[in-house]
């Protein structure tokens, strides 16, 4: 199944200072275009990616501050799409909003929770009371859903909450949810503006992600991450989304104020990304995209060392653990089997 993201707009409730999209945001305001297309124009473009595509991601932005969401999510509904929504939650909180637009159609909801507690979200969203809005959505659509499944969250790693990764998603599963993505930051928009305030470096967090993961793991909850270098997950590689998402797959990207109107994500997310000289002298230069392109030009490249070991040379091969050592793949299988 082939996904559309349409980031048609970048009206938002928050600040986050990890926020990509701000530097689209600047560019569509300086050409005196509104921060966001009409309702009208939003479903010609849903139409269009319909021809592509059968899953779509309503992101931004904030989409659920979007007055004509509820038409939105209707129309994309009624021309056979299945439904993402990515969002801070914060709408949600409304009781009446949340039933309205959960009664429309069987929305997966991917919710960012940034902290355990309002001191680091609301810090890192730069929006008080921010924390318990957020919460109370959550709380407000499983008690609509009655069921788990739908919900993911996403914890966007910075210099503010990377000490509180495992505390954090300890915080998420208390909350209901069934799945975790730990993301670290791309550094555009908010993010590149603010680079040493915000993007840690991977030798540092190395070991806070790992202990989040753990976590999950003792909880049966469902993780993953994005954009972390396998060379920072030890023996922990297949958790990354990246592979995931093969050679094969179809993602198309929407962005207002970008020069190209449709994006072949699968392709271009590769393109954005760095590796190294040392990198041909790791076992997974064949399948590990590497980081950003940012990172390295702030940071460099020295703390990124190679995995030495028998070559991995397909991401199926890592997917179904077949890099693993025979002692830590029985030992993953019995953890997964324990837990359900």
């Amino acid at each position: 199944m082939a996904r559309a993201d349409i980031k048609l707009g970048y009206s938002c409730n928050n600040d986050c200072i990890h926020c990509v999209i701000s530097d689209f945001k600047d560019k569509v305001l300086e050409k005196g275009l509104p921060e966001d297309i009409s309702g009208e124009d939003y479903k010609k473009e849903l139409l269009d990616s319909r021809k592509r595509a059968d899953k779509i991601t309503f992101t931004g932005g904030e989409p659920t501050i979007r007055k004509e969401l509820l038409d939105l999510v209707a129309f994309a509904r009624d021309i056979g799409f299945s439904i993402t929504m990515q969002t801070n939650g914060r709408r949600l909180s409304d009781p009446k909003f949340a039933t309205a637009l959960c009664s429309i159609a069987p929305i997966n909801f991917c919710i960012a929770l940034h902290g355990p507690n309002a001191e680091i979200h609301d810090k890192i969203t730069q929006r008080p009371g921010s924390f318990y809005e957020t919460v109370q959505g959550i709380r407000n659509i499983i008690e609509i859903r009655q069921t788990p499944n739908f919900l993911s969250g996403k914890i966007v790693i910075s210099k503010v909450n990377a000490d509180y990764l495992a505390e954090t998603s300890r915080f998420m599963i208390s909350l209901g949810f069934s799945s975790i993505n730990l993301t670290f930051p791309h550094a555009c928009g908010n993010a590149r503006k603010y680079f040493y305030d915000v993007v840690p470096r991977y030798i540092e967090i190395k070991e806070s992600v790992i202990n989040a993961i753990q976590l999950c793991f003792l909880h049966n909850v469902h993780v993953d991450v994005e954009t972390i270098p396998f060379c920072f997950l030890p023996n922990l590689e297949w958790l990354a989304v990246e592979l995931a998402m093969s050679d094969d797959d179809y993602a198309e990207l929407k962005q207002y104020g970008s020069e190209k109107k449709i994006i072949d994500w699968t392709k271009k997310r590769k393109q954005i990304k760095s590796k190294f000289p040392q990198c041909k002298e790791c076992r997974f230069d064949a399948v590990c995209e590497g980081p950003w392109n940012e990172y390295p030009k702030f940071y460099g490249h020295e703390e990124f060392t190679p995995v030495m070991g028998k070559p991995v040379k397909t991401a199926e091969e890592i997917k179904t653990r077949e890099h693993l050592p025979q002692a830590k793949r029985s030992y993953i299988f019995k953890n997964m089997i324990d837990n359900g």
